[in-house]
């Protein structure tokens, strides 16, 4: 008798934590309290189908921690990257960026340059770039969605002609050996600029100091900006943290040089513009479907909502979809490696997921599963090339239920063409220190992989239950 009704015990334990996992995938199914005992749990499996394709992307949002500048063919695609931007640069709140005017020997500028800070950059050290370097004309408009297909010659003069131009390359070799190969060594470009801007900057000091009161007053009155581009060179692409106005001056007291920095960052508005070429042939292949960063190619998935909610009447507890990257067919060696974090999301919700910062909800977008096993930091990905979803079924669930609650005069597929699509978008991820998402972009990286898809299909693993 203990040991029948100790397995009774342990039934009930496990019907009913069954139960809670069943409400939480499935908000259609809530309301279920009671259960007769003498129901028995049924548990089923089954089998989908789904088809992406690839679909080129002109633009992505431009909010990124990191510019990158340069050009690169891909060895792999053969498609041509080519990136500029635009960059306003911050002044210190309070006016104290400069030191006293009384202590600035006269009102001449000693240099005034532009250094591009960086970190890393795609391509070899010693490949020969060429760039220029424009004044703006017109500013950015803080809190305007800027695009990466932003036209930088809009914010310039009429027929402007360049400021300055620089020839170099990712390593500058006319430092000294033991200077870059020291770890601190911040490695940068550097781009004098025409001393009598830096001079201006001095005297515009002098006579309105308000104007340095803060970057809006300093942008508007000051210095507008600069557009950087690339105008040479193919095989070398910098990913900038960071760009400084330098203006350097001598000081009255010891004649000795003293340098004011303004820097460009996240607190001032910088805006790539990105141009990819040569990607039509990719988005063409049905074989397969390619992601392609930045700003190059996103896969469409076309998800059998139809399908899975007329054969399945039951509770839908787990939807698991996998997409298998195919290893690259390089030969010469990309240096792209494949995107680290993907999104899927809602086709009709991806622009305004991005503006509006939103982070996944696990409704409607969901980043790729990650597990850590044997030193691997995603072992999905790392060791087994695969991109997985673990439970889209509140996805599937919210699809269903925006098709039945159509009460419009027009076909619903037709008003709604995307309705059951979603897209994978390649994304970078900021956590807090306790892992939790703080803010999520496109990645602007170099990055491709080629996946699964096209006429070859993608499975979508469905577990239901019910009791009988």
């Amino acid at each position: 008798m203990k040991i029948k009704n100790f397995f009774f015990s342990f039934f009930i334990l496990f019907v009913s934590i069954f139960g809670l996992a069943s409400c939480d995938s499935d908000t259609g199914s809530l309301g279920i309290s009671t259960t007769p005992t003498n129901d028995s749990l049924t548990i089923r499996t089954a089998t989908y189908q789904a088809y992406s394709r690839s679909v080129l992307v002109d633009s992505v949002l431009g909010k990124t921690g990191t510019v990158y500048f340069g050009r690169y063919t891909d060895p792999e695609t053969k498609s041509l990257f080519t990136s500029d931007f635009i960059t306003q640069f911050n002044c210190v709140e309070g006016g104290n960026v400069f030191p006293p005017a009384d202590s600035i020997k006269g009102d001449s500028a000693q240099r005034l340059e532009l250094r591009l800070f960086f970190s890393s950059h795609y391509g070899a050290d010693d490949n020969a770039m060429q760039l220029e370097v424009y004044p703006l004309e017109r500013t950015l408009v803080e809190g305007m969605p800027y695009y990466t297909n932003l036209s930088p010659t809009d914010y310039l003069a009429e027929g402007a002609e360049p400021i300055a131009r620089k020839t170099y390359t990712a390593l500058d070799y006319a430092i000294g050996d033991d200077v870059l190969s020291d770890d601190d060594h911040y490695h940068n470009v550097c781009i004098p600029l025409p001393t009598k801007m830096g001079t201006d900057i001095i005297r515009d000091y002098r006579l309105h100091p308000e104007h340095f009161s803060g970057a809006t007053s300093f942008i508007e009155n000051v210095c507008k900006g600069f557009y950087i581009k690339c105008t040479a060179g193919d095989g070398t692409v910098l990913c900038i943290d960071h760009v400084s106005l330098n203006v350097s001056f001598n000081m009255a007291r010891t004649d000795s040089t003293y340098t004011t920095q303004f820097m460009g960052s996240q607190e001032v508005l910088q805006v790539n513009s990105f141009d990819n070429q040569g990607l039509e042939p990719l988005v063409g292949d049905n074989t397969c479907s390619w992601l392609k960063t930045p700003a190059g190619i996103f896969t469409e998935v076309t998800l059998p909502i139809d399908e899975i909610t007329r054969a399945e009447q039951d509770t839908i507890n787990s939807a698991r979809i996998i997409f298998q990257k195919y290893n690259s067919d390089d030969t010469d060696g990309t240096p792209f490696g494949a995107p680290t974090n993907l999104l899927l999301i809602r086709k009709s919700e991806a622009h305004a997921f991005f503006e509006q910062n939103h982070i996944p909800d696990g409704v409607t977008s969901f980043l790729h599963t990650r597990k850590k096993e044997n030193g691997y930091d995603d072992i999905y990905l790392t060791k087994y090339n695969q991109y997985l979803f673990d439970n889209i079924a509140r996805l599937i669930i919210t699809c269903r239920n925006e098709r039945d609650a159509w009460t419009g005069d027009d076909d619903f597929e037709a008003t709604h063409p995307d309705w059951n699509k979603v897209l994978l978008i390649p994304v970078t991820v900021t956590t807090d220190n306790a892992g939790s998402i703080i803010t999520l972009r496109h990645d602007f990286s170099l990055s491709s992989a080629r996946l699964r898809g096209g006429t070859d299909p993608i499975e979508i693993r469905i577990i239901t239950s019910a009791f009988r």
